[in-house]
């Protein structure tokens, strides 16, 4: 079951959504995550796509974050996003879009949003498929120096995604998944 590991809302146990489509983030993951991104999450903007339970997001919220985005499509997902919200107290902050992850994403392009963090958990069955759709829709909701994250099963081919707008800067493997972070290409001229 997965936890809040630090901040406001410490050892809050968080419902996970039923059904065996779920992989929560392992605790291990998600310390490692935050301690990588240790002093960014405070007053940041959080995206995380296929939250799932909405442990990261609610994590980076937990951790001081401003703003957290959440987008899941799946029902018990998002049933469970809504309890985990309340559960933490900490609806100031937290956003939920239920629904399509291209059709938000969309949106939030041409609405200028953009992100300090975003992180991206796609099944991992799917992760291949997903990453392609995303390759140009993300780099668009980063800000100068914001980390895209992309957790994947440990055989994913992530170095070649994201050629054009990202540089991909580090990748840890912890058992079965690999976190890669990637940034966007500075302007060399």
């Amino acid at each position: 079951m997965p936890r809040i590991i630090a901040g406001k809302a410490k050892g809050t146990r968080l419902v996970a959504p039923k059904g065996l489509g779920s992989r929560p983030t392992s605790d291990r993951m998600k310390e490692a995550l935050f301690s990588i991104l240790s002093e960014r999450v405070e007053g940041s903007t959080i995206l995380d796509v296929f939250s799932g339970s909405g442990q990261i997001a609610l994590e980076a919220l937990s951790r001081g974050a401003q703003k957290a985005v959440m987008i899941e499509k799946d029902r018990d997902a998002v049933l469970a996003i809504r309890q985990n919200i309340e559960k933490t107290r900490l609806s100031e902050g937290a956003v939920l879009l239920p629904g399509d992850y291209l059709r938000h994403l969309k949106a939030l392009v041409q609405e200028g949003v953009r992100f300090d963090l975003i992180y991206v958990d796609p099944p991992w069955k799917l992760s291949d498929e997903v990453m392609h759709s995303l390759d140009s829709i993300l780099p668009k909701l980063l800000l100068p120096n914001a980390f895209l994250i992309i957790e994947t099963d440990s055989k994913a081919p992530l170095e070649v995604m994201f050629d054009t707008a990202l540089t991909r800067v580090r990748g840890c493997q912890y058992g079965s998944g690999v976190l890669s972070f990637y940034q966007l290409k500075t302007d060399s001229k």
